[in-house]
């Protein structure tokens, strides 16, 4: 309790330790002595848990920054429309050639999903396909489309004007 500061960790850990004594005794040596032995485990758990809690705070912090920066990025791309209309044509430009890439039944599928307000079960009929086939063939495009404009991600808002244009 005095090394994690988290009693139902502590608990956790110290039982785990018992446990592992208990079913590693026939692999200890005979001069081990039980109490020596249960506290390096109980040591080397601790240390184990703090570095665990340390990377998920790092990893948590990270996350947040990133996040931030996103927000940031957002705001002033807001703030500055010409930036917005200069990054359009390139969105689009990338939109097309995705579109292009993908087979035309997946261009559909995904189409009558988006636009047509379609949902997995009437895309399915339409096309005879199931619709887990459906759900497949979006998540494929989804896939790519994040792929290929993973750079204008602040800029994604204007891509869904350039989509409903495109599918006019």
């Amino acid at each position: 309790m005095s090394y994690i500061r988290d009693e139902v960790a502590a608990e956790d850990i110290v039982a785990e330790s018992f446990t592992n004594f208990w079913d590693s005794r026939d692999r200890i040596e005979l001069e081990t002595v039980p109490e020596a032995y249960i506290l390096q485990s109980v040591k080397n758990r601790c240390l184990n848990y703090l570095r665990d809690k340390a990377n998920r705070a790092r990893i948590q912090k990270q996350i947040q920054d990133d996040s931030y920066r996103a927000i940031m990025a957002e705001i002033g791309v807001l703030n500055n429309n010409e930036i917005s209309l200069i990054f359009r044509s390139d969105i689009e430009s990338i939109f097309r050639r995705m579109l292009d890439e993908i087979p035309a039944p997946t261009r559909e599928i995904f189409f009558a999903s988006r636009f047509e307000s379609l949902t997995y079960k009437e895309i399915a009929l339409k096309y005879n396909i199931t619709p887990r086939k459906v759900k497949r063939e979006i998540q494929h495009v989804l896939s790519i489309m994040r792929t290929s404009l993973k750079d204008y991600l602040p800029l994604i808002a204007i891509a869904a004007t350039v989509f409903i244009s495109f599918k006019s």
